[in-house]
């Protein structure tokens, strides 16, 4: 087994197609998929579902994937620690503030498993607000949307979230495919003010003439799930924050979106954050198993 199987390996993990693997990996993709397939020769099992629509791992290449990361992380540290340079065991990670803890908490206990010695620092905010931290170099990395500013920052997109109505399990609308936005006229309506698609949401009800009964003003999502759960009013949300106590279905005419990745200084080189991104790439951030069918188009 060599070193750049395992870093095909992680590439092919991280992009979940083998072209754009090829290309974080420096190589063409014949030659990817010929070391992909060697090192599966080698270990005797198939780590990769393969499909023309989507790239997976097997249950064996979900044993494998932790061995990798902690074989090509060990591989770097050996590398500085030869060169005299100290290897950080501090990571200090901004989240975005929509982010549900849930997710972030599964992240980090997965990344400590494999890194027990790390010592891990979150800071939360807007975009606007962890882009100033990783300027000031007070972050060494963060899951937020784009940047505005372009120029000297990486963006990797982990996920697309869609703005979705959430209701009560219970409601009425909870069996339906999807809604019209007429339908959300005169009922009850927990407002989050906070949401990064408030405004969008807030302009596609007054251009529908939708005036909804406002229950709630909140800048707390655990209240409006809460709410929303009990069927005391409706919610518009974005996906990533699906809970097993609430629906989510599309509004017909209503197609709002947010990306979210990970976001990094271009000049800052931190063998520790480089192994949290392959991590928080691999991460399973929608949950699949319970999510409406018809929201394939986001991923």
């Amino acid at each position: 087994m060599d070193l750049y199987q395992l870093r095909y390996f992680l590439a092919l993990v991280e992009t979940h197609n083998f072209s754009r693997a090829a290309e974080r990996a420096f190589v063409s993709q014949p030659t990817l998929s010929a070391g992909i397939k060697k090192l599966e020769t080698e270990l005797g099992v198939t780590l990769f579902h393969r499909s023309k629509k989507h790239i997976s791992l097997t249950e064996a290449g979900n044993k494998f994937l932790p061995r990798a990361r902690s074989i090509i992380y060990e591989c770097n540290a050996a590398k500085q620690e030869a060169a005299g340079t100290a290897q950080s065991t501090r990571l200090q990670i901004g989240l975005h503030r929509v982010l549900p803890i849930e997710h972030v908490a599964n992240l980090l206990a997965d990344f400590q498993k494999t890194y027990p010695d790390t010592q891990i620092a979150l800071k939360e905010g807007s975009s606007e607000t962890l882009e100033g931290l990783l300027s000031d170099g007070r972050i060494n990395v963060a899951i937020s949307t784009p940047t505005q500013t372009e120029s000297g920052y990486r963006f990797e997109r982990l996920f697309t979230s869609k703005c979705l109505l959430a209701v009560s399990k219970r409601h009425s609308f909870a069996t339906k495919n999807s809604i019209d936005l007429s339908q959300l006229d005169r009922m009850d309506f927990i407002h989050r003010s906070h949401c990064i698609t408030e405004t969008e949401v807030t302009r596609a009800f007054s251009r529908a003439s939708i005036r909804p009964h406002i229950v709630l003003r909140t800048d707390e999502d655990e209240k409006a799930r809460a709410l929303v759960s009990k069927g005391l009013g409706f919610c518009m949300m974005l996906d990533v924050l699906l809970t097993s106590e609430i629906t989510f279905l599309p509004v017909n005419g209503l197609n709002i979106s947010r990306q979210f990745g990970l976001i990094w200084q271009d000049s800052a080189k931190n063998e520790l954050a480089d192994a949290f991104r392959l991590f928080a790439a691999s991460h399973n951030w929608i949950n699949r198993s319970s999510e409406p069918a018809n929201l394939e188009w986001a991923r």
